[in-house]
């Protein structure tokens, strides 16, 4: 999949190659030499043709790189719980009460309270 800039343009193909009998050439090289094909519409890179060989590998690594992704995540998550572990946590209730009021106070005002 590495290309130099030359191999990169040989591998232009205006979809117009398909319908001119060129198919079969693209194919072939796609199938036997594992090269890959970028399909030009209108000028514009509009697809990619590759091997079944070389699509699969894609699929592994990409799956693999999701699998890596997730783990890092999960150790950030994990480091971030251990860090806040170590702080000094308190209850639900010495909170309320730091902040001055009642579990008490709390309820009366639940209860005033309507959800539409």
């Amino acid at each position: 999949m590495n290309a130099t800039l030359l191999d990169l343009t040989e591998r232009l193909v205006p979809i117009s190659d398909f319908s001119q009998g060129k198919a079969g050439k693209i194919f072939n090289d796609v199938a036997e030499n594992n090269n890959e094909y970028i399909i030009l519409k209108n000028n514009q890179p509009t697809a990619v043709l590759l091997s079944v060989k070389e699509y699969r590998e894609i699929q592994a690594k990409s799956a693999q790189l999701e699998e890596l992704l997730e783990k890092i995540e999960n150790i950030r998550l994990l480091k971030l719980a251990e860090s806040r572990a170590d702080n000094n946590t308190s209850s639900f209730e010495t909170f309320v009460k730091d902040q001055g009021f009642s579990m008490e106070e709390l309820e009366e005002i639940s209860e005033s309270v309507e959800f539409e």
